[in-house]
């Protein structure tokens, strides 16, 4: 299956290039060169003129989104489940941790910052309308694959029967009729009066929520008719397997199959016809094909009355037996002739899932415009609890499965530290858990951050001390003197060149406070050369300028 996914145009401000075309290449992993290009080999070209105008070179780079308020506190809060999980399993390797608490956490301030987008977007502008939209879209496609990951990998359970944590799923993620049987079901006798309950009691139906639908069954006014009191028999009569139920396969399905022939009997009796919409409900309740194939016209996905049809034709299936009822449903829902202009990316990877093809779902998740913050911390939570399965065995494919982690772990924290000023403390805590090249990689980004002000640089300072990285915690004092010089705040700046420790920066500024001296006759900033104490000994001049100050006082006072 596949479908023309829609992708952003840019545009490129290059006359010389719409003359004669373009090229491009890698720059980084992330950013691509672009640049006016000629093919002298073709033939197209040999007839034109050289030119010998100046080239402009155009570097593309995906949207950085987690700039945005919102999700850069999404990326704080889940750094901390993060942080948690890897001191947990470093500290105590065969400790016991609930993999299936994590990952609801992490879901827990997905759904979290859904809801605080969707509260911008009723204030917002329409200007900035389409870019929040765009984050919502991004972050409920992200949310709808990690619970379904969530509930056929990483639950240890899932191996028994998935149809119930399907339905758990569909009830989550489309809860319309769940929320309108509610409603309804306030309103006591003659709900039936509503144009909506008809629509709703099939939603319920449709999504294996049997004991509500009855409920509203039982307010209708006809509900003393015979057709609602055999389709009250055959809902409450229903067969429903539960793996631990102490009922075996081959006996439920034997219990299924005398009740779903008896409810049949009853539908081809024409017990039910007098009500229509009653009778394609029990239709639906015994799995008649026709019936679940006309209602694909009305989902807005493939797979949101899926698990309602397995519910009622295949509710023992396994995880392994699920891609092939996905593939099965989703022809039959493509017959309909509905569905081939809605099948979108999302649905490519929610199907890749339930066929148990996690490389193929773990390389589309990387397309996803979420700067791979999902993906690097899906492929750590199944990492740690034994699940990220890319190959098929050996020790080499071990190893690429803890590399390719640790690549994402190095990607995403190195992003962090070079593209955000107020993620790079998050970024840290990332390459700490990479590669030995992240490690190293630390060092370096944290001497680059840009210094805004003296409180990040205390900070800067304060997690280059924490991590051992004097020579980082040298270099940012060496900015600060050099910026306070040029701000003539010469206090600070000799308070900058002491505490990084360096000879050449001390003594520079200790240098022009002396030549301050001999031109004025007066000692700038008293204060900060009197409470240098012992640490005037990292620069001769240092020494001379505060003893001299000394002398000075002690020659004032006599």
């Amino acid at each position: 299956m596949s479908s023309k996914e829609s992708c952003p145009v840019v545009n490129i401000p290059c006359n010389l290039g719409k003359r004669h075309g373009i090229t491009a290449a890698w720059f980084t992993e992330d950013k691509i060169s672009v640049t006016a290009y000629s093919n002298k080999l073709l033939q197209s070209v040999n007839n034109r003129p050289p030119v010998n105008a100046p080239v402009k070179v155009t570097h593309l780079a995906p949207t950085f989104i987690l700039d945005e308020p919102i999700l850069r506190s999404l990326v704080s809060e889940c750094s901390n489940v993060f942080l948690n999980l890897q001191v947990v399993k470093s500290s105590s390797p065969a400790a016991s941790i609930d993999y299936l608490k994590i990952s609801r956490t992490y879901r827990s301030a997905i759904r979290a910052c859904l809801e605080k987008l969707e509260d911008l977007i009723t204030n917002t502008k329409p200007r900035d309308l389409e870019q929040y939209q765009n984050y919502v879209t991004i972050f409920y496609s992200v949310e709808y694959i990690w619970h379904l990951v969530e509930i056929l990998i990483v639950d240890s359970n899932s191996a028994t029967a998935v149809v119930p944590n399907l339905l758990e799923w569909v009830q989550y993620h489309f809860p319309t009729a769940n929320r309108m049987a509610t409603e309804l079901l306030q309103l006591g006798r003659d709900v039936d009066s509503n144009e909506e309950y008809w629509g709703v009691v099939k939603g319920l139906i449709i999504q294996g929520q049997i004991q509500v639908a009855r409920a509203l069954l039982r307010l209708h006014t006809k509900s003393e008719m015979v057709c609602f009191e055999v389709a009250e028999q055959i809902l409450q009569t229903m067969p429903i397997y539960s793996a631990y139920g102490g009922l075996s396969v081959p006996k439920f399905k034997s219990q299924w199959q005398y009740w779903s022939a008896n409810a049949r009997s009853k539908i081809d009796a024409g017990i039910l016809a007098a009500e229509p919409d009653l009778e394609e409900i029990v239709k639906l309740v015994v799995g008649d094909r026709q019936t679940w194939t006309e209602q694909c016209r009305y989902a807005t996905s493939w797979f949101e009355y899926f698990p309602g049809y397995l519910f009622y034709t295949e509710s023992t299936c396994k995880y392994y037996e699920l891609g092939t009822f996905a593939n099965t449903w989703l022809s039959q829902c493509i017959s309909t002739g509905g569905m081939n202009a809605t099948y979108k990316y999302l649905d490519k990877i929610i199907l890749s899932v339930m066929e148990n093809n996690l490389p193929q779902v773990l390389h589309n998740i990387q397309n996803i415009c979420d700067n791979k913050w999902f993906l690097t911390h899906l492929v750590d939570l199944l990492y740690h609890c034994g699940q990220l399965t890319l190959s098929t065995g050996g020790t080499e494919d071990q190893d690429a499965e803890k590399l390719f982690r640790e690549s994402l772990l190095y990607d995403f924290g190195t992003l962090l530290m070079s593209r955000n000023a107020s993620l790079w403390e998050v970024g840290l805590d990332y390459l700490e858990f990479s590669s030995t090249e992240g490690l190293g990689a630390r060092e370096a980004l944290l001497a680059r951050i840009p210094i805004r002000n003296e409180k990040q640089a205390l900070k800067l300072i304060s997690a280059a001390k924490k991590n051992n990285f004097p020579a980082v915690e040298s270099e940012i004092c060496k900015v600060l003197v050099k910026r306070n010089l040029a701000n003539r705040l010469y206090g600070n700046a000799l308070e900058w060149a002491i505490r990084s420790r360096d000879s050449f920066y001390v003594t520079a500024v200790a240098n022009i406070f002396l030549e301050h001296y001999c031109n004025t006759g007066e000692i700038m900033c008293e204060d900060v050369i009197a409470n240098v104490g012992a640490k005037m000994f990292c620069s001769p001049r240092l020494i001379f300028l505060v003893k001299y100050y000394d002398f000075r006082q002690f020659y004032r006072e006599r």
